[in-house]
């Protein structure tokens, strides 16, 4: 049809055919294509003729195995008659067959004659003879009036009769020619055309295949199992350069069932392991169960070598598009090259002591590689570096080990090959780096620096040099503050390149060395949880540039200020001004030696980066990503986005991914004839190094990429600065767009990881709460069933479970109270993965004694950067925190060691918390904060004869210096003035105090001489700390209420703190990572500190790139806005975590106050912080004030009986109130820190002080209906607490309320709508109540609406009726106080069961006093 439209050129014209030939005859065929382009077979442009052969020849074997023998002849014939019978080498033996099988069909069903058939009818008719070559156009009939008079009979058995006697008749006749001597002779006719060497090389290729095959039929009936594997192996290799994957396939697969002699291994491979060690948890880790040595015993060691082999190359020439498939195969080779690890010597099963451990022996008195069929050395050597590389893709680096390990003995106890070796330790230190594992990566590189255990590299005859100095050692169980490492990094950065690196002179382990050095400095800074110190902030001008080392502090000052006695006093500091110099210096090294990589490739006259080759794109990528993260460390976020936006670009645009006809134009368009031959000349192809490279571009660099770009944008805080027009990112589209990539790739580790940056951006931008919990829920399902995932997986999986409990736990206690195990079911299995992890990891792990108790590592740990202590904490604490609302609900009476196991696990976490490498002071403040109420608790039931206050006392400080964490720290004073309170009540005599407060002894001679009773100094102590917790308040409404200030609005910000605002909160609010951007797919980073005081006339900056850059304004408002966004979205898990009001009244949930993902943001929160208090007045005077020292004295006044236990407590308090002095002086805080709190301790005028709270652990005298507890404290005359042992007199009032909720919060609503009408009602007092409500002076009377008093009255009489305690009250019939605007505020503040309020003298404060009981 379409030769007959013109629409393709025929080859050969009609001849003795029907039909031309659009493929030519026999004699155009050569036996196989050639390397040029051939026409038309080569031109598919309108038809793919090669297809439709390949098309054809698959029909006919179809055809052939379901033997419909009439339509192959007649397709047989066609495509004969089409392609002139080219391809009659493969098509007419079919076609002989099936004619003869057509002949005995008809004579099966007693047909007619062949001369009675449709072929010779038409003779007969038109006197033409059909053959096999004119066939193609013949309209031929059946004779189909001769059929057989059948009896009717029975109904059902005529039909029955019938349709058999319709079928026999049709099987007897044929409409296709049959003649198989014509069809015999055309045959002959066209191979005597037909070119000797095309038959040849034809034959040769198929002797080659059914040789092979048919030796296995062979060695299948001598039961020769191992032979057969040997060929299965070796055809599927030549099937795969044929490129016959499938073939090759099905060979490999049989092979790997016949080693095992069991069916489908491949895909059951994990039912032959060993039975699955028992756990509590019901779940398992691959060191639970040694598959290695199952299949030892069941192949042997030729059989693990060869199932590896064949198994790895399943990985990379089968699997290669499906990301999970491939990393199954590649671990059943893992685990199938361990199994020599397995033999007779000792070597160690446990993957983790891999880490420094060499084989020098693997097999004594047995040649492994003797037969090269068998194993053949090169085949082994490249698997195995092949499953090396993979599994290290998808970071699977602890079973990576051993392998690295067996590697190292081939390649260089075996091949003695120098640069292998070299490759495979650098590569080992990239795989101990991502693991954790500092000390050993350190060890890896202090051998590549002298060349130990290597390859010899010096001819004979040498000189051997003298001794040389060893590198200090890295411990990984000490901090990075500690002397010993931070010599050994000093020493390791001052280090030249290797001698042996610089002997051997390639530049490709050159590359490779400052890579893995790099990363070794990122990996290491990344464990510190702190922003850089500041001296390493200076504009990045791109790579021409001359970019100097910064003015940073030397490592060997660092570590040589503990030799002068100064270095103690940073430890007890948390050591945060030395960690943050030492991360600004590790990350400064990284990228200075990343940079000098990369500007090599960006130099001028080098032309497009797109146009570079496979080793120096892989230079670039790697380096580009590890400056990426280097710039996410920093807090730049924008720019990491798009060093990794230009990285993604490159790879896109290279020329490595482009068609060969494109790359061609692209490359030199005027020129077509030159790509040709530097294609042809090209030595790339032929550098194993260049392929190696091209190798690192897969699809897990793709992902790697993406997954970059993902975690970049989400680390920007978004919304609060200037919106630009090409700034407008759509994270959660960019998520689910990736997410579907990781799909189709078959990566669902990745895509956990995607869906947990989902999490992350659903919690910073307030996302709905099922969404959150949704993707969280698809992570567990993901990861949840699978036995083999990469450490990462598994944090992240715990991760998930722990904050999926955090987000449903309050939800599932009021949908149902669960049972204890119900309630812990995703902690237990959290806790459970990581305790196995750790386990795995090398540490040791002490079991429980009990079913109340928990596993926890051994301390002291041998690895404290290990991501798993902090997050171990972290469950420990919020396992503690739901054992003890457990004891809460469960136990009625008053037993003490009831709470002893919620205790044990708060100690834990708070001793895993101080020793963890990367520490997190906001969940060490939370779990003293648990852990304090647990004590008070314990104090409460008489189990301790003393106070012990240095949990809040630590709990405040630590929230104070770093999260400013206002709910946590008005709780804690709270929790102490309770505590004060139950001081007060007299002791039992088993309690070994007397019944009456005990005058105290003098403490100095300057004190009064009769020193005040216990109870005063206990009402002055719970004074204090209600005042405390009130001062906490009305900060934090105070800093909310800043922006709307006038003053605030007015200030301008001055050069020097414009000069001082941290680089991080300037990028989040005016960048985005479009400024980074230039040509050639670079880069440059520009600092944004405008001057403000410029003229509008002056020019627009201009970047090093020439990129203009608009000057844009920051003020005081917008750093404001800044700052209480960090805070919301760092408050912001508390509020989701809060079960959601369905009906009825909502108790506030008792949960856990920090996040797991937000780390990063509180450290933002915290420089912000001590920024505005340095350089903002207003924000210094409205901020949370210092802890009371006045506190401190309640302790060293106790009685004697419990002074000496609290003199620990006493100095604890003490070393933390000067450490908030001098660390607040280390992260940039105001210089004029005042350590007392003057509204806790002072009140110049006589004031009434409400604070509620509802006690989680205390038990209200009655539970019939939900209650708040009222704290209140009152002082009838102004009064300053210098000393709590000094008596105060009768003015001073304290005292607690229980009282029902419902009506506490009937009442406040009902005020908040006196005060909306009040303010349209009453006049208004300038600068009221919005600036300092406390300061507010009573308006004069004014005439007031008779209606507005009757509500006044109304609410009044409620709370009468409310604070009456269940005593009778009579209504008000007018109000008892002045009416007032700023009365009616306090009033309504009072009853803010958020905040409470601080009501000063006055005809309120007067009406107060005299209702509270």
């Amino acid at each position: 049809m379409f030769s007959s439209m013109h629409y393709l050129q025929s080859v050969e014209d009609r001849g003795e055919f029907s039909v031309p030939s659009c493929y030519g005859n026999i004699k155009h065929d050569n036996g196989g294509s050639s390397l040029t382009f051939e026409h038309p077979l080569d031109d598919v442009n309108v038809v793919d003729l090669k297809w439709i052969h390949d098309f054809v020849l698959k029909s006919l074997e179809v055809l052939y195995q379901v033997e419909k023998w009439e339509t192959l002849v007649s397709l047989a014939i066609q495509f004969n008659a089409v392609s002139h019978e080219r391809y009659t080498e493969q098509v007419t033996p079919l076609l002989v067959f099936a004619q003869r099988q057509l002949l005995l069909r008809v004579l099966k069903f007693k047909g007619p004659d062949v001369a009675q058939q449709a072929c010779a009818r038409y003779e007969a008719e038109h006197g033409e003879k059909i053959t096999c070559r004119n066939f193609v156009g013949k309209q031929l009939k059946i004779n189909s009036s001769a059929t057989e008079l059948i009896d009717p009979g029975d109904g059902a058995d005529f039909l029955r009769k019938l349709i058999d006697a319709e079928y026999s008749h049709a099987k007897a006749l044929v409409c296709v020619p049959v003649d198989v001597t014509d069809t015999l002779r055309c045959f002959r006719e066209t191979l005597e055309k037909s070119k000797y060497h095309s038959r040849s090389i034809r034959h040769s290729r198929k002797l080659l295949s059914l040789l092979l095959a048919q030796t296995q039929d062979v060695l299948q009936a001598s039961n020769q199992r191992s032979l057969k594997v040997q060929a299965l192996h070796t055809l599927g290799s030549l099937l795969i350069f044929a490129g016959k994957n499938r073939a090759a396939f099905k060979c490999w697969c049989q092979a790997l069932d016949d080693i095992f002699r069991k069916p489908d291994v491949l895909q059951t491979w994990k039912e032959l392991g060993p039975a699955p060690a028992s756990t509590a948890s019901s779940r398992t880790v691959p060191g639970s169960r040694d598959y290695s040595e199952a299949f030892l015993s069941m192949v042997g060691i030729w059989g693990c070598l060869q199932g590896a082999v064949v198994s790895a190359k399943i990985a990379q020439f089968i699997k290669s598009l499906d990301v999970g498939k491939r990393t199954d195969c590649c671990l059943l080779s893992a685990l199938l090259f361990q199994g020599l690890l397995r033999t007779t010597l000792p070597h160690p099963t446990v993957e983790r002591s891999y880490a420094q451990y060499e084989v020098s022996q693997l097999l004594p008195g047995l040649e492994l590689f003797s037969d090269r069929f068998r194993a053949d050395l090169c085949s082994v050597v490249a698997s195995l570096y092949y499953v090396i590389r993979e599994l290290h893709f998808v970071k699977h680096d602890l079973i990576v080990l051993p392998l690295l390990a067996l590697y190292q003995y081939f390649v260089s106890g075996i091949c003695q090959d120098l640069v292998r070796s070299l490759e495979a330790r650098l590569l080992k230190v990239e795989v101990l780096t991502d693991l954790g594992f500092f000390s050993e990566a350190f060890h890896e590189l202090s051998q590549i620096f002298y060349g130990r255990n290597m390859p010899c590299a010096i001819s004979t005859g040498c000189k051997a040099t003298g001794k040389t100095k060893t590198l200090q050692s890295f411990d990984s169980g000490k901090p990075l503050s500690s002397k010993e490492n931070i010599q050994a990094l000093d020493e390791l950065i001052n280090k030249n390149m290797p001698l042996t690196l610089m002997t051997i002179g390639q530049q490709h382990l050159l590359n490779k060395f400052y890579f893995v050095k790099a990363y070794f400095f990122i990996s290491v800074a990344a464990t510190i949880n702190c922003v850089p110190d500041s001296a390493s902030r200076m504009p990045y001008l791109g790579p021409l540039a001359d970019r100097n080392r910064p003015n940073l502090q030397s490592l060997k000052e660092l570590y040589s200020k503990e030799d002068r006695g100064s270095f103690c006093q940073f430890t007890r500091a948390r050591n945060e001004s030395i960690l943050s110099t030492l991360k600004a210096v590790l990350l400064t090294e990284a990228e200075e030696q990343l940079n000098t990589l990369v500007s090599e490739l960006e130099q001028p006259g080098c032309g497009s980066l797109a146009k570079c080759t496979a080793r120096e794109l892989e230079v670039m990528v790697r380096a580009q990503l590890q400056l990426a993260a280097v710039a996410l460390q920093r807090h730049r976020a924008a720019y990491s986005a798009a060093i990794v936006y230009s990285t993604l670009r490159l790879l896109q645009d290279s020329k490595l991914f482009l068609k060969k006809g494109v790359r061609d134009v692209t490359e030199n368009p005027l020129s077509p004839g030159a790509s040709a031959a530097e294609n042809k000349d090209d030595p790339e192809f032929l550098d194993p190094i260049s392929l190696n490279a091209r190798e690192y571009f897969s699809i897990h660099l793709w992902l790697r990429c993406r997954l970059a770009l993902v975690t970049a944008f989400i680390a920007q805080i978004r919304g609060i600065g200037i919106v630009k027009e090409d700034d407008v990112t759509d994270c959660m589209g960019l998520i689910k767009e990736v997410c579907s990539e990781a799909r189709g790739a078959g990566d669902a580790e990745l895509q956990a990881e995607l869906l947990t940056q989902a999490v992350v951006l659903g919690l910073q931008e307030k996302h709905l709460k099922a969404d959150i919990t949704g993707h969280l829920q698809d992570v567990i399902h993901l990861l949840g069933g699978r036995e083999f995932l990469s450490p990462q997986s598994w944090l992240t999986l715990a991760r998930s479970l722990v904050l999926l409990d955090d987000l449903t736990k309050a939800e599932r206690l009021k949908e149902s109270p669960p049972s204890k195990a119900e309630k812990l079911n995703l902690l237990t299995r959290a806790h459970s993965i990581l305790t196995e992890q750790m386990l795995t990891l090398g540490e040791t792990i002490e079991s429980p004694l009990s079913d109340t108790e928990y596993a926890s590592p051994l301390q002291p740990l041998k690895n404290v950067y290990l991501p798993h202590v902090m997050l171990l904490a972290k469950i420990k604490m919020r396992l503690g925190h739901t054992v003890a609302k457990q004891v809460y609900a469960r136990h009625r009476g008053r037993e003490p060691s009831q709470w002893l196991p919620a205790m044990r696990l708060l100690e834990t976490a708070w001793r895993l918390c101080k020793m963890a490498a990367g520490q997190e002071p906001e969940v060490e403040a939370e779990i003293l904060f648990q852990k304090g109420k647990i004590e008070r608790q314990m104090l409460m039931e008489e189990k301790s004869p003393s106070s012990q206050l240095e949990s809040f006392y630590g709990a405040i400080q630590l929230s104070l210096r770093n999260d400013q964490n206002s709910g946590l720290i008005r709780d804690a004073y709270l929790e102490m003035a309770l505590l004060y309170f139950h001081l007060k009540k007299p002791k039992r005599k088993t309690s070994g105090l007397p019944s009456t407060p005990k005058p105290l002894p003098r403490r100095h001679s300057s004190l009064r001489d009769t020193a005040a009773s216990c109870l005063e100094m206990y009402s002055t102590l719970a004074w204090i700390a209600i005042r405390a917790a009130a001062q906490v308040s009305e900060a934090v409404l105070a800093v909310n209420l800043l922006i709307g200030r006038k003053n605030t609005r007015d200030d301008k910000i001055n050069q020097l703190a414009l000069s001082n605002v941290p680089e991080f909160a300037i990028l989040d609010l005016l960048s985005s990572y479009t400024d980074y951007l230039l040509d050639n797919y670079q880069v440059a980073f520009q600092t944004y500190y405008p001057s403000l005081h410029q003229s509008e006339d002056v020019c627009d900056g201009t970047n090093a790139g020439g990129k203009t850059q608009s000057r844009a304004d920051v003020t005081w408002v917008l750093l404001l806005r800044y700052h209480l966004h960090l805070q919301r979205t760092n408050s912001l898990g508390k509020l989701l975590a809060s079960a959601t009001p369905v009906s009825g009244l909502s108790l506030p949930d008792d949960t856990i106050l920090t996040s797991l993902f937000n780390a990063e943001l509180i450290l933002r929160q915290k420089e912000v912080h001590f920024f505005l208090k340095k350089f903002l007045q207003l924000y210094s005077s409205s901020c949370i004030e210092a802890f009371p020292k006045e506190l401190l004295q309640g302790l060293e006044n106790l009685p004697l009986s419990e002074k000496d236990s609290c003199e620990s407590s006493v100095q604890f308090c003490r070393d933390s109130l000067s450490y908030s002095s001098s660390s607040c002086k280390l992260t940039s805080s105001p210089s004029n820190v005042d350590v007392s709190s003057e509204m806790a301790t002072q009140a110049s005028n006589s004031e009434l002080c409400f604070q509620w709270y509802i006690p989680p652990l205390d038990r209200p005298p009655k539970e019939t209906e939900p209650l708040v507890l009222l704290l209140y404290a009152c002082n009838q005359k102004p009064l300053r607490i210098v000393d709590v042992g000094r008596p105060v007199g009768d003015s001073l009032r304290v005292g607690t309320l229980w009282l029902s909720l419902s009506r506490v919060i009937s009442i406040h609503e009902k005020l908040s709508n006196l005060v909306q009408i009040a303010e349209l009602s009453l006049p208004a007092t300038p600068e009221i109540a919005s600036e300092n409500l406390t300061d507010m002076e009573e308006t004069e009377e004014k005439s007031t609406d008779k209606e507005l008093e009757n509500t006044i009255a109304q609410c009044c009489s409620e709370i009468v009726a409310l604070l009456s305690d269940g005593r009778e009250s009579v209504p008000l019939c007018e109000v008892p106080f002045d009416v007032s605007l700023p009365n009616i505020f306090s009033l309504e503040r009072l009853f803010d069961l958020a905040n409470g309020c601080v009501v000063p003298g006055g005809s309120l404060f007067d009406w107060m006093v005299s209702i509270v009981p």
